[in-house]
């Protein structure tokens, strides 16, 4: 209890009180009921899912400011929630911690191995913001987030969740676009390779470990941004410190843009340059300017951004040379309706925004 305690303060956690069973069992129903109802492909047992959640010791406590309003903390198996929140936001944030819970993988010394899309090795884990953004998109979906136009480090774009992990989120949405958004959430909650393995096949080994990367990177930055905030909010800084600390915080902005940027046109490239291997017909090319021009849907921007309209005007182009080509060998325009057809149909609805987007996209795969 001591160690517990002890890298509970390390971590700026400091337990105010335990949260009622009555409460806890109205929690673990609530997370329960959304999972299995709205995402019945998972094929998550109610029966388990409420036991296990409800065996989750849960508290009110005082949190790091600029930080998440709950946490799951594994070593301990408990979830904290900030002081002062009322009972239906505990309930929504419940959420995102209880799938944290669910999709944790432990050896038999307790040492955590695997976190839904995050893989622990030794002190180092590889894919925590692919992991927290696709677990955020699942929670946003079960709870009706409401998707907005966002803009945070100067950029603007499109997220399912404004208010946490908004830039990861979306990049995480653009991978499921382009991968597979069924497969994505099982392996989320299941820990299995399958999404990974997707994600390798539709965009090259190197780009998907690279965008992993990135996505790291973004969360780290915005932790450094974090900090530094909280200094400046703390401490009594002189004007050399305060203005030393304000020029790091506009440093990592910067990072933080350009990070993005660069991980959403490799997100583009890697994917859509792949693809054109398979476009042998007519319908397969139909296919593909469709499934490029709903991208823009996704996509954020800054200032002067035009990456994603030169990369479309350019790609069109290509495709009327090789329409014309094929439209001149009928032979390669008879062919069975492609995977791509059949997955650009199955997501055709995000961008209908008529709530049921992720459900509808795993009944299709």
């Amino acid at each position: 209890m001591d160690t517990i305690n002890s890298e509970l303060e390390k971590n700026g956690i400091k337990v105010i009180c335990p949260i009622s069973t009555l409460n806890t069992n109205e929690i673990a129903t609530y997370v329960a009921r959304l999972l299995c109802s709205k995402m019945p492909e998972l094929k998550l047992n109610y029966n388990s899912i409420f036991m296990s959640i409800s065996r989750l010791p849960m508290y009110i406590a005082e949190l790091p400011q600029g930080e998440a309003d709950a946490c799951y903390f594994y070593k301990n198996s408990s979830i904290y929630f900030r002081k002062g929140l009322t009972f239906e936001k505990i309930k929504k944030l419940a959420v995102h911690e209880s799938i944290h819970h669910l999709q944790e993988v432990k050896d038999a010394k307790g040492n955590l191995k695997k976190l839904g899309l995050c893989t622990f090795v030794g002190n180092k884990a590889y894919g925590a913001a692919l992991n927290e953004g696709s677990v955020q998109l699942i929670s946003s979906f079960l709870t009706d987030e409401k998707r907005d136009v966002v803009k945070y480090y100067d950029i603007t774009l499109p997220t399912d969740s404004p208010s946490y992990y908004p830039l990861v989120c979306n990049l995480v949405k653009q991978i499921g676009y382009v991968s597979n958004f069924g497969i994505l959430f099982d392996s989320t909650v299941y820990a299995n390779t399958a999404f990974f393995d997707k994600f390798i096949a539709a965009c090259g080994e190197d780009n998907a470990f690279k965008i992993q990367q990135n996505l790291d990177a973004l969360v780290a930055f915005e932790e450094k941004i974090s900090n530094l905030n909280r200094k400046v909010q703390t401490e009594d800084l002189s004007y050399r410190k305060f203005k030393s600390v304000t020029d790091r915080i506009n440093k990592y902005k910067a990072k933080i843009r350009k990070t993005f940027i660069s991980t959403q046109n490799l997100i583009i490239t890697s994917f859509f340059d792949k693809e054109t291997n398979n476009l042998l017909s007519v319908t397969r090319i139909e296919e593909y300017r469709k499934y490029l021009y709903s991208f823009q849907n996704l996509i954020g921007t800054v200032d002067g951004y035009t990456f994603f309209n030169d990369y479309y005007i350019r790609r069109m182009n290509e495709l009327d040379i090789r329409y014309e080509a094929i439209v001149n060998n009928k032979a390669l325009t008879l062919v069975k309706r492609s995977k791509l057809n059949i997955f650009f149909n199955s997501i055709r609805h995000l961008f209908l925004g008529n709530g049921n987007e992720y459900e509808n996209d795993i009944n299709h795969n």
